[in-house]
């Protein structure tokens, strides 16, 4: 018996044929509450396999690339005693999707398998608009509460109300989270769900599945300033991102001092489509390389910057923070590398991989890292991030920022943002002469920061 697979077996043992190595990798440390970044490639769909001829191509597959026979027995042991024994019936087709979610979970933090809503929701996030759960935080004793509930939240529907505790966004706690952790969580792709365990002493916690309907006001937002400084803010690099930068920029170009310096704001933007950062970066570079990826088993890509400058001579900064991830850390490296743009903020988030997506019969797909990101100086992105040429300190970053979906100006009084204002100060340096240094009118009260004062990276 233990040098036999069987029938039902062998569909899980061929789950290991194709990367052995998933049985022993270790998980990859994450940063604490990370981003969703995605940057995916959709190749063609692969046809799943009926268990009931993987017996007999089963000892093909074993000739053409060897894997421990006993390891197999081993895992298929395993597999008929949950079959058998486990206290509730379950599916052959539940144990196989446990079994492929397994052999992916553990390579790093973005390789999946994917349910048909989970595939849909990445789908939506890259082509759609980002939306919010219509729920705001503050912190309170040891815990956060529900400080405002927007008019339009499915959150009223469930019944939550002002007051309640926040303990959970889909199973990670609360407890330990920034105010900038617990909104990367609440917001994703419209339509999509969020999970969220509440609390109102003395009644029991409550678990509700949220619905993000609401629309974030300014995924692409803007402030137009009376001493020509424009500030641009990308919250995501969706399928409409570089036209909607373009619509803003491109009249204010033609307007003779209404674009003096551009300061791009990618903080909190955790990535999305690679194309959009690279078409966005292809405005502001004459030439040469833009981004690279490598992988063991995908040939080297090179993305060039190929149309006309758009905007060679207006000085441009990049804000980031340690939540700028994947896509947005494209975009800043390469203006980085090539000497187009100053970066300014905190050391980025690092995660600089490419995953393709297979998609599989059932509406699933297979979400597998099989490239990193290269800037054009061939520094590696992924577990290192992007340095700022001028770092800030954490106390001069804000602890709540507004979110954005439609391009749409913003009003500049409506928060006080020290990280932002110290980058507009470099650059009204940056714009006048030495001799004629002096305080520029702007369209909102610039503020003085207390604390968290630049220093120039070497």
């Amino acid at each position: 018996m233990a040098g036999l697979i069987d029938q039902r077996a062998a569909a899980v043992a061929v789950l290991l044929l194709f990367s052995t190595a998933a049985l022993c990798a270790e998980p990859t440390a994450m940063p604490r509450a990370a981003p969703n970044p995605l940057s995916v490639i959709v190749t063609d769909p692969v046809t799943a396999v009926a268990p009931s001829i993987l017996p007999s191509i089963l000892p093909s597959i074993v000739q053409q690339d060897p894997v421990p026979i006993e390891s197999l027995r081993v895992f298929t042991s395993v597999y008929e005693r949950v079959r058998q024994n486990f206290v509730e019936p379950v599916s052959d087709e539940q144990l196989f999707d446990n079994a492929m979610a397994g052999l992916l979970s553990r390579l790093d933090p973005y390789s999946e398998f994917l349910d048909p809503q989970s595939y849909t929701r990445l789908l939506a996030f890259a082509e759609g608009d980002i939306a919010h759960a219509g729920l705001q935080v503050k912190p309170s004793a040891d815990t956060w509460q529900i400080s405002q509930i927007s008019g339009n939240s499915s959150a009223i529907d469930a019944g939550i109300q002002v007051g309640d505790r926040l303990l959970r966004v889909d199973g990670k706690s609360t407890r330990s989270l920034t105010q900038q952790d617990i909104e990367q969580l609440l917001r994703g792709a419209i339509g999509s769900s969020v999970r969220l365990t509440i609390g109102r002493p003395p009644q029991r916690n409550r678990e509700l599945s949220i619905r993000r309907i609401a629309p974030e006001s300014h995924a692409v937002r803007y402030t137009i300033r009376s001493d020509g400084i424009v500030v641009l803010s990308m919250r995501a690099f969706q399928a409409h991102t570089g036209q909607q930068v373009l619509d803003v920029l491109e009249p204010l170009y033609q307007r003779p001092g209404a674009l003096r310096g551009l300061i791009l704001d990618i903080r909190d933007n955790p990535g999305g489509l690679l194309s959009s950062a690279v078409e966005i970066a292809d405005y502001f570079l004459a030439s040469g390389m833009i981004v690279s990826t490598k992988g063991r088993g995908e040939p080297e890509q090179r993305y060039q910057a190929v149309s006309e400058q758009r905007f060679a001579d207006v000085p441009i900064m990049v804000l980031i923070n340690r939540y700028s991830a994947s896509a947005a850390e494209v975009l800043a490296g390469a203006l980085q590398d090539h000497g187009r743009a100053t970066v300014i903020g905190q050391t980025s988030y690092g995660k600089g991989s490419v995953q393709k997506l297979w998609p599989i019969e059932g509406g699933r797909a297979v979400k597998l890292t099989v490239s990193r990101y290269y800037t054009p100086k061939g520094r590696m992105i992924e577990g290192l991030g992007i340095a700022p040429d001028v770092l800030l300190s954490e106390a001069s970053l804000p602890e709540n920022r507004s979110a954005g979906s439609a391009v749409s100006p913003v009003s500049p009084a409506a928060e006080q943002d020290d990280a932002l204002e110290q980058s507009i100060l470099l650059m009204l340096q940056r714009l006048t002469p030495v001799s004629a240094q002096a305080p520029a009118p702007a369209s909102s009260p610039a503020s003085s920061p207390a604390s968290g004062q630049p220093s120039m990276r070497p």
